[in-house]
């Protein structure tokens, strides 16, 4: 059998593995200088096909689905997926150690939206421009800003996700559309013997979600638009001041302190708590629990009107090493179409196409999609940075120390700003 030069490739690469983690455990944690020229990408005519990664998920049933309708428009260049590990650190090691080999194995490169910076700037990512340029004017804005770095669009949003208030119908006449009206309520769950607002603070990835949803209703930051430079100021400070004493007035239960989204849906499903800050899937899922039909789901508070949601989701970029990029990038643009973004929402994702949301028969079939719509039309990325994971490590520590009285929100605001300054170092 004669192996062609991209099956001797990925051959090499396989042989390599073990001395690849070594540079993965090096450069892991953030964009390293040594990976930001990115080798020599492949030629820009390339065609073929062509390998997608993404990591195991639900989900992965929609991209399963666009790749068959794809498969049969495109005999000759044919979509093969490839499922990754179920853990994040097990996708990122994996495609992290094809990256630093140049490897041309993966096309299409499937990332969490706090991922794509790093990917980015670490040139392993073609940038969409020129000939590579997708249409992004009918997709959701903020998923477009999950995937530009530095003013430039490195990869097309595929699929996203946004948070919802959930309210007790049977105890509140309406959801609150300010933090002010939502404490002020506060005192029906006192009448009522349980907790007024939970949401997700234990000192994991959800206390930035959180942290960062109720800083950017301030009209605060914690990194500037470069993605590197701290941008904390007098809102950011508002911000996490306002959670602190929320903590302090019994708003927020010191349990909550505990809460991912388990603990937190637990809570509400029980009804043990007047609000609840979570994803969308709760809203079927509450259907089990014991306050099936005594809940109705809202945008999240903000400050003078509704707040922001922190974006979730995931984008796909085209490897700087592929050998077929103009298949890969045609491919992007098919996984936008109306059809592509409907198997996202038949799947129980949130698609990135906005007129999906707008369909009669998807409001029919999945009516929280008006209120999804609206909580991403305001929806916020989490810090865009290659450094993200020590950006958010700095953020949700010092956060924590602030909600636990163990520093005042100054220090804690000083003690990330340090953070953020030698993130990648």
């Amino acid at each position: 059998m004669i192996l062609n030069s991209k099956a001797m490739r990925r051959a090499a690469v396989a042989a390599s593995a073990a001395s690849m983690l070594v540079l993965t455990a090096c450069s892991s944690d953030g964009g390293s200088d040594s990976g930001s020229e990115g080798g020599t990408a492949a030629g820009g005519e390339g065609r073929g096909p062509i390998t997608i990664v993404e990591g195991q998920d639900p989900l992965n049933t929609a991209l399963e689905s666009i790749i068959a309708d794809w498969n049969a428009e495109n005999p000759d260049e044919q979509v093969t997926f490839k499922p990754l590990g179920k853990e994040a650190d097990q996708q990122r090691d994996d495609i992290t150690q094809r990256m630093q080999a140049q490897s041309d194995e993966y096309d299409l490169i499937a990332v969490d939206v706090t991922n794509t910076a790093e990917f980015a700037a670490n040139g392993w990512l073609r940038p969409l421009e020129g000939d590579y340029a997708i249409e992004t004017d009918g997709l959701l804005p903020a998923t477009v800003d999950s995937a530009t770095y530095n003013g430039t669009l490195y990869a097309a949003p595929k699929n996203t996700n946004g948070a919802f208030l959930y309210y007790r119908t049977d105890l509140v006449d309406k959801a609150p559309a300010t933090w002010t009206e939502l404490k002020e309520q506060c005192p029906k769950a006192q009448e009522a013997g349980i907790d007024c607002y939970v949401g997700q603070y234990k000192n994991y990835e959800g206390l930035t979600v959180n942290v960062s949803e109720i800083v950017n209703a301030y009209g605060g930051a914690f990194v500037a638009e470069d993605g590197t430079t701290p941008a904390i100021d007098d809102k950011t400070a508002e911000g996490l001041q306002f959670i602190v004493d929320s903590f302090e007035d019994g708003t927020i239960p010191e349990a909550a302190q505990t809460y991912t989204e388990g603990e937190s849906q637990n809570a509400f499903g029980e009804g043990r708590a007047l609000f609840m800050r979570t994803w969308p899937g709760f809203f079927t899922d509450g259907e089990s629990s014991s306050v099936a039909g005594r809940y109705g789901i809202a945008v999240l508070p903000g400050v003078d009107g509704p707040g922001a949601s922190t974006l979730g989701g995931y984008n796909v970029g085209i490897s700087a090493f592929s050998d077929a990029p103009a298949t890969a990038r045609d491919f992007l643009e098919f996984m936008q179409t109306r059809k592509s973004q409907t198997y996202y929402a038949e799947a129980g994702g949130a698609p990135v196409l906005e007129e999906v949301y707008d369909d009669p028969q998807i409001l029919e079939q999945y009516p929280y999609f008006a209120t999804l719509k609206e909580s991403l039309a305001n929806a916020q990325p989490r810090p865009v940075t290659p450094y993200y994971s020590q950006v958010s490590k700095a953020i949700r520590d010092n956060a924590y120390a602030a909600i636990r009285g163990e520093k005042t929100v100054d220090q804690a605001l000083a003690d990330t700003r340090a953070g953020i300054e030698t993130a990648g170092n």
